[in-house]
């Protein structure tokens, strides 16, 4: 989160933007990684985490059609802290792992892995699930994986 967030996601659109692309039953690509808005915070972030597959060749509009972040919370904020209770949008979130393990998606969990394996205890024994290097990196990068897990995520994106 940054002190110029709030503005980016007021400008007009945004929000009808977002709320169209969560609300299609059918799923959409990731809009940040699509849109022309190229100041936007989300693109940044996106681009910054995902730098080290666009190294590879990885266009981002192919990155924004194979890629699905699925968040504990889908809140913005400084310093995240669990809440103490479910909210329906998790229960959903849940789902949608549960839904890409049983396709045998590979499953990058990162800063808060223990507290998805809680919610999503088949996570724990899931043999596609990697995890990077520096827990507290969400960067997709040689460096931040160990090059079987580098592997087996550009392979996903193979297939």
């Amino acid at each position: 989160m940054s002190d110029a967030d709030p503005a980016a996601y007021a400008r007009p659109g945004v929000t009808e933007r977002t709320l169209q692309h969560i609300a299609n039953a059918g799923g959409t690509p990731n809009h940040f990684l699509t849109h022309p808005d190229k100041d936007h915070p989300g693109l940044r972030w996106w681009s910054r985490t995902l730098n080290g597959l666009t190294k590879q060749g990885h266009s981002h509009d192919e990155l924004a059609r194979q890629i699905l972040a699925v968040q504990f919370h889908g809140y913005h904020s400084q310093s995240w802290r669990p809440i103490p209770y479910t909210l329906h949008s998790q229960s959903f979130a849940f789902y949608l792992v549960r839904r890409a393990m049983s396709r045998d998606a590979v499953i990058v969990l990162g800063r808060i892995a223990a507290t998805w394996k809680i919610a999503v205890p088949e996570l724990a024994s899931y043999p596609n699930v990697v995890t990077p290097k520096q827990i507290r990196s969400v960067q997709i990068s040689r460096g931040n994986f160990s090059p079987e897990n580098f592997e087996r995520i550009e392979q996903a994106l193979k297939s």
